[in-house]
């Protein structure tokens, strides 16, 4: 099921924002009804420590037999446990007690299903229909469209905290845009990759409980430069060295190097060319690529697939495109 068809069915009601002073009223909704013992696999050095403990003193998550198990796979019934959870706090209305004969899961896809005061709307068939699988691992995308459905017509009460208008991964996508505004969602590396058909981990979760629940835990986030990567035509993670050589390694020294034998023309009073001569004597085409090679202490023979497509001449001009540089490579000859 592609899940991003959907996207534009909130643009418009997520589209507002109030005052921060709002944010509070969300935070009274959620009262600390428990006491955290604490978890085993959670140390408090742990990015998710506040957000487990939080979700436990709030009651939205609860531990499993082995503990918190951060880096377990959710569920969609585990989610939709914890998502009626958060929209019994916002509406105001508790959540039945499981029938004797039902699966345990049953009373919330009934909660979540119920039609009491939310709006028809296509975020809230999308959801309904992953009750379906309820053994079915959750992914990202799953974690947003059930979050935007329970708190349906309360989103107007998360005021922005960010302005991204562009993720790495997510072309136009205003309920992804959303979450990560508010501080809800944050990507899964520096330049804010949403990667939406992961699964969902259980920190993951409690991460974007939490920060609903609680406006302090909300996330300021500013991606990365994804520029080098795009231009590239690949993600900071792409392998391009069986040593496990990432483009996060390999991309900044080829720009670095660049960027060097333009100073270089510059200071000549001449315009950058890949056939001018660096001072070894090559071309600064071969001079970027074994220099870079050097620098990583790899050859080609190392490269992978991802390497063997990569196109030095081709990456830098995308480069200029997407960053927006007017002065064009001038054709010069060989000197």
């Amino acid at each position: 099921m592609k899940h991003r068809v959907f996207a534009s069915a909130l643009a418009l009601s997520l589209a507002l924002t109030l005052s921060p002073a709002l944010a509070a009223e969300g935070d009274g909704r959620f009262p600390a009804v428990n006491s955290y013992p604490g978890y085993a696999d959670v140390k408090e050095s742990d990015w998710f420590y506040d957000n487990a403990r939080l979700c436990f003193e709030t009651g939205l998550m609860q531990g499993t037999q082995n503990g918190f198990e951060p880096n377990k796979t959710l569920t969609i019934a585990e989610l939709a446990a914890i998502t009626a959870r958060v929209r019994s706090a916002f509406i105001g209305v508790p959540i039945p007690d499981t029938g004797p004969a039902q699966p345990w899961y049953q009373v919330y896809f009934d909660y979540l299903s119920a039609p009491d005061d939310k709006a028809v709307s296509s975020i809230w068939g999308l959801v309904t229909q992953r009750f379906d699988t309820p053994e079915l691992e959750a992914t990202r995308y799953d974690m947003l469209y059930f979050l935007a459905a329970a708190l349906d017509s309360f989103t107007e009460e998360l005021p922005a905290i960010n302005n991204i208008q562009n993720l790495p991964d997510v072309e136009s996508d205003n309920l992804i845009l959303y979450f990560y505004n508010r501080g809800i969602l944050t990507g899964t590396d520096i330049y804010g990759t949403f990667a939406g058909d992961r699964t969902l981990m259980r920190s993951e979760c409690a991460g974007m409980v939490s920060r609903i629940a609680r406006s302090e835990l909300r996330m300021p986030f500013v991606p990365a430069d994804h520029t080098l990567f795009t231009a590239a035509g690949v993600s900071p993670d792409t392998v391009l060295f069986r040593n496990g050589l990432t483009a996060a390694d390999y991309l900044p020294r080829v720009m670095a190097r660049i960027q060097t034998m333009e100073q270089r023309d510059a200071a000549l009073g001449v315009a950058f060319n890949w056939f001018h001569k660096a001072e070894d004597g090559s071309t600064y085409l071969d001079s970027v690529k074994q220099g870079a090679l050097s620098e990583l202490g790899v050859t080609r023979a190392d490269g992978t697939q991802a390497y063997a497509d990569f196109d030095v001449q081709m990456f830098y001009s995308r480069y200029l495109d997407l960053s927006g540089a007017v002065d064009e490579i001038a054709p010069a000859s060989p000197r």
